[in-house]
């Protein structure tokens, strides 16, 4: 059951990170014609629109294809392939948004999935027909940062610790283009690593709250020392976004990194030699109105707590 827990987290990571370049804000006259002073302003004009109060960006759906090939980790190594497909939706007054998130991973011939749910501002574990809720401390942890954010596309984005409108630089607006028949406005841009790290660190924080990374026989933290070899293994970072030209809001992304580890970083990153990222997501259904409930069947939260045990155990043999 945790594989499928840790692979949600990791999704929404990824997904989340791919849209750290976007802005769902104004337009812009700045194109491909401006100097890049000017593009980049207007890139930084959009990103900064993205915190801002925005009811066309309240809710949709979330498809996204993760390919991630790790080198020289005999734990971790070869190619993986994490698939996203859910919905949010931030219900009139409610300061945190209604998510349904499902996830798979193909990794050979294994192929594994689940599903979180928040739903009321309380978090689920779904497997199969079977729900776990969350504890009540864990939910508001979860939840907690939502409430700073101003949109359903920026609360989604808080809820897993991730900041995204802090991981762009040298962001610029490159001119318009169509996505699925929507007119949009193409950023491109670098993903500052350290940022980035920071967040996957608060995210671990949060995972190891609920067992996650004990299971996994990963770091149950991420201190300075493993955050600086992740961030010395990066060679490139960098990504696209696609944001409607009238409705402002966020319709595609695109992300590419790739790593090398030196040699005195590889005990602390298992092992791995390098390693390469792509990830491509899309937004539709962009203000329609989502379904989203808490699962039917609720399984004991102890029940799911034993098995992280048992998972950990064997992890550390």
């Amino acid at each position: 059951m945790i594989p499928q827990i840790r692979f949600v987290a990791l999704a929404a990571l990824a997904v989340l990170g791919a849209a750290s370049l976007t802005g769902c804000g104004a337009s812009t006259d700045a194109g491909a014609s401006s100097s890049v002073g000017e593009r980049r302003a207007a890139a930084q004009r959009l990103i900064d629109v993205v915190h801002d109060v925005n009811p066309r960006a309240r809710s949709g759906r979330i498809n996204a294809t993760i390919d991630l090939n790790i080198t020289g980790s005999p734990r971790f190594g070869g190619p993986t392939q994490i698939t996203a497909n859910g919905v949010f939706d931030l219900p009139d007054g409610a300061s945190v948004p209604d998510l349904d998130l499902d996830v798979s991973l193909a990794r050979g011939d294994r192929l594994i999935g689940g599903s979180l749910v928040v739903a009321d501002a309380t978090g689920y574990i779904k497997l199969g027909n079977s729900g776990y809720k969350l504890p009540a401390a864990i939910s508001r942890a979860l939840v907690a940062p939502a409430s700073a954010a101003k949109n359903g596309l920026t609360k989604t984005a808080a809820m897993f610790y991730v900041n995204p409108q802090n991981w762009q630089r040298n962001a610029q607006l490159v001119g318009d283009a169509t996505v699925a028949g929507e007119r949009v406005q193409k950023i491109t841009g670098e993903v500052d690593p350290n940022a980035a790290v920071l967040d996957l660190a608060r995210l671990t924080q949060f995972l190891t709250r609920i067992g996650v990374t004990q299971a996994l026989g990963l770091p149950t933290k991420l201190g300075p020392k493993l955050r600086a070899a992740l961030v010395r293994s990066v060679t490139l970072a960098e990504g696209a976004v696609w944001i409607g030209k009238d409705d402002h809001v966020l319709r595609k992304a695109y992300l590419r990194g790739r790593g090398v580890v030196a040699p005195r970083d590889r005990d602390l990153l298992f092992g791995a030699t390098g390693a390469t990222l792509q990830a491509t997501i899309n937004i539709s259904e962009v203000g329609e109105p989502q379904e989203i409930s808490a699962p039917a069947a609720l399984g004991r939260y102890a029940d799911l707590r034993l098995s992280l045990a048992a998972l950990a155990e064997a992890a550390h043999r």
